[in-house]
């Protein structure tokens, strides 16, 4: 099975280098740059291109590894010099587009997938040894399900199929868990500056802490894993926060609030917070009362 790589980024350098290491034959690749181009060239043996539809047409399987905002462009770009044909399957990687995109290539006979890693691979080798235990999130054609299948088997993950119609849906939860995640801990980080304590040292405190709550999150649920004076109705304490960030980071209040007024509706669930206790953190934290 030939498989061919259209944008040779960190994704399509991840998943090539990857799939190459199993026995599967990178036939082609194109990349838009002759410094990627040249980068390519010593990493597979093949051929590498700077037309998309020169490699394309050299792959049974096509991975469109592309910027998210120009793939339906290549696809249709391809489409229209013949890059696709009978029986090829044409797979992007994005995690906000779903098979849809691909239909230049579905009209030309191929079978179409979106093949999401939800994963982050900023270098190459950081990217090979996180795949292990990936789920990629899979939609589109049926027909090409036991391709994915077999291309998850082969890079050791694991399956996640999405509704074609909710994948924006699945973007933005992915989106929540790993880019407002980082977001959340640079706001921590920030809030150690007025103490003057660097943001390395900030962040190997606050380390044990986080992979702690991690754990307990995977190991119980978000519900049950949370803890803090929301979840236990402490009120002077959620006080003082708001006194001292208004003080000292005034700019990072509204995201405080914002997020303790969600945390006040999770300890509800779990329990440990009275509705009458809610409402006055809500109040407290200026949200609109139910």
């Amino acid at each position: 099975m030939r498989l061919a790589i259209v944008g040779a980024g960190n994704v399509g350098k991840v998943l090539g280098t990857a799939l190459a290491r199993k026995g599967y034959h990178l036939s082609a690749a194109s990349a838009q740059t002759e410094d990627t181009r040249y980068q390519v060239s010593t990493l597979w043996d093949c051929p590498v291109f700077s037309e998309p539809y020169k490699a394309a047409a050299a792959g049974d399987v096509v991975f469109l590894t592309t910027p998210d905002q120009v793939i339906e462009k290549v696809c249709l770009e391809i489409a229209r010099q013949d890059g696709f044909h009978q029986g090829q399957v044409v797979l992007h990687t994005s995690g906000a587009h779903s098979s849809d995109i691909l239909a230049s290539a579905k009209n030309a006979g191929a079978s179409v997938l979106a093949f999401h890693p939800l994963q982050t691979f900023p270098q190459l080798e950081v990217g090979l040894g996180a795949l292990p235990g990936t789920y990629f999130a899979v939609d589109g054609d049926e027909e090409a399900f036991h391709l994915a299948e077999k291309l998850v088997e082969a890079l050791e993950g694991k399956l996640l199929f999405v509704p074609t119609a909710l994948k924006p849906l699945y973007h933005a939860a992915a989106c929540t868990a790993c880019n407002y995640l980082v977001s959340l801990m640079d706001m921590a980080l920030k809030m150690y500056e007025p103490m003057d304590i660097s943001p390395s040292k900030a962040m190997e405190a606050l380390t044990p802490l986080i992979e702690g709550t991690l754990r307990n999150i995977r190991t119980l649920n978000p519900e049950k894993a949370l803890t803090g004076p929301i979840a236990r109705g402490d009120l002077a304490t959620i006080e003082s926060h708001l006194e001292n960030i208004k003080k000292y980071k005034p700019e990072l209040l509204p995201y405080y609030c914002s997020m303790g007024i969600y945390t006040a509706e999770l300890a509800v669930r779990k329990g440990t917070l009275s509705k009458e206790t809610e409402e006055t953190i809500i109040a407290m934290l200026g949200g609109e009362q139910k």
